[in-house]
């Protein structure tokens, strides 16, 4: 028993002592979780040049990995046989200034990482290799590597990426992704060309400047920062009439930039080439700036606080530029889709999708939800292929039917939205990323438990008379994003409702209800012990859910119990659903 490793774990942060703790689970229980990947031995010596270009590669590929959190290495366990195993000269081997020497040899950049000297609470040692989530990709192999036997595991210029269990060569696709930033940085670069374009076209080569200024199309494509200054007046003085003027102005690419293209039309096009270059630049210069400033518009009404109608008139806008990306029939046109770049039919719409997830994210995070009711009741009928008549939905839900078929959606919708577009949009409005995928979870359990009561899952006979006479068609069916995280960020929002259907105000928020008048019909003549059953209902099912998703995925379940009076009220209608107990 290694003395330093025992006494280790005293001096490490909240943070690894959270990742021994659940390395020593998974290894107990022999399960996997993707934030965790077990190697029984490893070796970076020089005489055994095998393991340690395998292991080069397979680090390389973790931190290339489209990933919202760290990811550990741990050298030294094994689940499958629930077992710890000696790393030999495990300080020497898989020291932090050997493995960054090791490691810039081959890659570059350097991949970020931290090394621990960790032991289980029985003194059983392990190394913990806990790579930073945020990395400085693509990391590139700089020298080629070759084995004994002379063949070459390593090459010059190659990504290796960890895609769910394989580790292969980087693709496009994956490049695109890890440029994401640096691509946001040149729309930015793109955006004061377009200011400084648009000025040079001005009459006037130096008009007077008006005691007022006048919103103008220049703010919405521009450079942010102008926009962000000119908003922050309006809403300290209160001026709604030209924060709207400023709406007004997205509106043209928004809800008729499509059909200026001819997007809709029936007739072919006569240069297809020129057309599908046509609406790359739009959804580029005009489209895409437009969406994310009314979206910019909308965070900013949420920090500092405008009156409610503020944001409100952002998300009309939104709610029409979704529509208004419905029927772009020549954007699924095989003549179209086969043309190298051209746009995929439901880009705009997810745009638009993701600008408002944001508004309702950052809400959340903000701790202001009484906003949240310029949102959840907004319906739409989901965009799709066929643009067939269903029936609306929420648009907060996930109203685009597409099939993502790389895996985009493995981890949940929240951290693909991240890493796709809030990161390097507005990422700078939440901090850290775990910070985003928190509040993310908070708005998953409302919208969850809005699903729950609105698919009457309960069976309540009252409620059910009232949505089969309910004449707007809409659905309240919901995949909820929380298969990818423990629900332990979900419980700032747990209890939040907990204090609602506590109190003896029968009456539920509207802004944090997608239909209001489900809740209403469940719960204005219900006792608040009655409240609390069902939804003690609701978290027992949430519960069973992600463990049930979970292991369909193959994935071991994740270590969380609801806490304090959560847990009570679980704890109490567990026991009155056994067989024998009444209700």
């Amino acid at each position: 028993m290694a003395e330093p490793a025992k006494e280790e774990p005293r001096g490490l942060s909240e943070r690894i002592e959270n990742y021994r703790k659940e390395v020593q689970y998974l290894v107990s229980q022999g399960g996997e979780q993707p934030q965790f990947e077990f190697k029984r031995t490893a070796s970076l010596s020089r005489d055994n040049l095998n393991d340690r270009l395998d292991f080069i590669r397979f680090l390389q590929g973790l931190a290339n990995a489209d990933t919202t959190g760290d990811r550990c290495i741990v050298v030294g366990a094994d689940p499958r046989e629930k077992k710890f195993y000696p790393v030999p000269d495990a300080a020497a081997e898989f020291d932090t200034a050997k493995l960054s020497q090791v490691l810039s040899a081959y890659l570059d950049p350097l991949p970020r990482f931290e090394v621990f000297h960790v032991a289980t609470d029985e003194g059983d040692p392990f190394v913990l290799i806990v790579l930073n989530a945020k990395q400085p990709r693509p990391i590139v192999v700089i020298k080629q590597g070759h084995t004994e036997t002379g063949k070459a595991r390593l090459e010059v210029g190659e990504v290796w990426v960890k895609k769910n269990t394989d580790l292969v060569r980087a693709r496009r696709a994956d490049l695109d992704s890890m440029y994401s930033v640096r691509i946001e940085e040149e729309a930015e670069d793109r955006a004061r060309k377009r200011l400084k374009h648009l000025r040079e076209l001005s009459t006037t080569p130096h008009p007077p400047q008006p005691s007022v200024r006048v919103p103008a199309f220049s703010l919405l494509v521009g450079p942010r920062n102008e926009l962000r200054l000119f908003a922050e007046e309006l809403i300290a003085t209160g001026d709604l009439r030209r924060f709207t003027m400023l709406l007004e102005l997205a509106r043209g690419p928004l809800i008729d930039g499509w059909d200026n293209l001819g997007a809709r039309g029936s007739g072919l096009p006569a240069d297809i080439s020129q057309f599908r270059s046509n609406l790359a630049d739009f959804f580029r210069d005009e489209l895409l700036p437009s969406i994310q400033s009314v979206v910019e518009l909308g965070l900013l009404a949420i920090k500092y606080e405008a009156d409610e109608s503020w944001l409100s008139a952002v998300i009309d806008v939104l709610v029409d530029a979704f529509d208004a990306s419905r029927d772009l029939n020549w954007l699924k046109s095989p003549y179209v889709t086969q043309q190298p770049g051209s746009l995929p039919w439901w880009r705009p719409a997810f745009e638009v999708y993701a600008g408002l997830r944001t508004a309702a994210i950052y809400a959340v995070s903000r701790k202001r939800l009484w906003f949240l009711g310029s949102i959840l009741p907004r319906m739409v009928t989901p965009i799709s292929t066929d643009d067939h008549m269903r029936s609306k939905e929420p648009i907060i839900f996930w109203p685009i039917v597409v099939s993502f078929d790389a895996g985009e959606l493995s981890q949940g919708r929240a951290p693909f939205l991240w890493k796709e577009r809030i990161a390097a949009t507005w990422g700078g409005y939440f901090g850290p990323t775990t910070k985003f995928l928190e509040s993310s979870a908070q708005l998953e359990l409302l919208l969850e438990f809005n699903s729950y009561l609105g698919n009457n899952t309960l069976g309540d006979p009252k409620l059910q008379r009232w949505l089969d006479a309910n004449p707007e068609n809409t659905s309240f069916h919901y995949y909820p994003d929380l298969y990818s995280q423990d629900l332990r960020a979900t419980v700032p929002m747990a209890e939040r409702i907990y204090d609602i259907l506590s109190s003896p105000d029968p009456r539920f928020p509207p802004y944090l209800a997608v239909d209001v008048r489900v809740f209403d019909r469940l719960f204005q003549d219900t006792q608040p012990y009655r409240r609390l059953e069902i939804y003690a209902g609701f978290l027992c099912h949430l519960k069973n859910w992600q463990a049930s998703t979970m292991l369909q995925q193959r994935r071991f379940p994740f270590m969380f119990a609801w806490e304090g009076r959560l847990q009570e009220i679980v704890k109490e209608y567990t026991e009155r659903q056994k067989p024998g107990k009444t209700t």
